[in-house]
């Protein structure tokens, strides 16, 4: 389940343990220990930057991916005087519930298949679409959006949720055309409770935390060095492996498809047109994910449902709804996600514990 969250890897826990282990400053004091502080940060910034191949100085570090899709809407509606903004349909909850919240407080705000997004632009000033889902794993055409969106006068401003992009896909900020990105680190090996937001040289953004004025007078409050230190030390090592790591997903997910299909198990991978390699969904017709998920875990495979309980109460995936599945159909749809340590041993391990439930199943019935 490593799109959920990512192991800590050994590279980011050896940076961090200096931090941990003191004497703690607070990067914003001048004496020795505060300035070294400061400058782990910064080694990070220019670590992190160099990851999607951004200025360090367009990174804002936040607490998570979650607070940095809220200021990057929230922050350039407020500081940009928005009025209508346009979301893809396929969504984050926190991009979501963002865009619900602003429009109680009166933004217009249209939501549309990432394809449909651009034709629905004109006189927007805010369009939002995530670059991989992070469900099902699609890859949404984030280049031709901008394209779309440079034709228009004026041209809307443009985020992008990066955050499953990033695992998996070069991305390179400063010739994308994008305007916002957002990414996290414990999705790349980094620690959880830290992320980041990329703003574009002269993109205006008001803060959403008032304080001392920290990272640029956009995001106040003493950072969280010791997960940035982890942050930086994850990108820089993501960034050195990409390419073999897009290779290794795209290997296991050959082997996924291969065993399945072997078993006899009548579990197939949902077509969906691109997807990042890291991410399969899979689709087992009349069988509950919840449930699958629940008796992987005692089998000790971690994988994600389709689909959520919500106090009790079984809510259908609005992602699987977006893309017109019907809910009973939804149901059956789980997730596997592949890290970098996943191995073949790991995909073998899934599809005997399959097998091992579908008798349980038989033998119930």
């Amino acid at each position: 389940d490593h799109a959920a969250s990512t192991p800590l890897t050994p590279v980011a826990l050896e940076a961090m343990l200096p931090f941990l282990k003191g004497p703690g400053a607070n990067p914003s004091s001048v004496h020795p220990l505060g300035l070294a502080a400061r400058e782990a940060i910064e080694k990070a910034r220019v670590q992190v930057a160099a990851l999607v191949h951004a200025d360090p100085a367009e990174v804002i570090f936040t607490s998570g991916a979650t607070e940095a899709n809220n200021l990057a809407l929230r922050g350039v509606v407020a500081a940009n005087g928005i009025k209508r903004a346009v979301v893809s349909n396929i969504e984050h909850p926190s991009v979501n519930e963002t865009f619900a919240a602003l429009g109680r407080q009166g933004l217009e705000v249209n939501a549309a298949a990432p394809e449909a997004i651009a034709g629905l632009s004109s006189g927007a000033g805010l369009v939002s679409c995530l670059w991989v889902n992070n469900e099902v794993g699609t890859v949404q055409p984030i280049e031709a959006i901008v394209s779309a969106l440079g034709t228009l006068k004026p041209r809307p401003l443009f985020h992008v949720d990066a955050v499953q992009a990033a695992v998996a896909t070069p991305i390179d900020f400063r010739k994308s055309g994008v305007d916002l990105m957002t990414l996290s680190a414990h999705k790349i090996g980094g620690p959880q409770g830290v992320g980041a937001l990329i703003v574009r040289r002269g993109v205006k953004i008001e803060p959403i935390v008032y304080g001392g004025g920290q990272e640029f007078g956009r995001r106040s409050g003493t950072e969280n060095g010791v997960g940035i230190v982890g942050f930086g030390a994850a990108a820089e090592a993501l960034r050195t492996r990409l390419t073999a790591d897009r290779e290794h997903y795209l290997n296991l997910g050959v082997e996924l498809e291969r065993g399945l299909a072997e078993s006899d198990l009548g579990i197939r991978r949902l077509a969906l047109g691109e997807t990042s390699p890291h991410i399969v969904a899979l689709e087992w017709p009349g069988a509950e994910a919840d449930f699958v998920v629940l008796l992987l875990g005692r089998e000790g495979v971690m994988i994600s449902a389709g689909s959520a309980c919500h106090a009790g109460n079984r809510e259908t995936s609005q992602v699987l709804r977006a893309l017109g599945l019907s809910d009973q159909r939804a149901r059956s749809i789980f997730r596997v996600s592949f890290g970098p340590d996943s191995i073949a041993a790991d995909v073998e391990r899934l599809i005997s514990s399959l097998k091992k439930i579908a008798r349980q199943a038989k033998s119930r019935n």
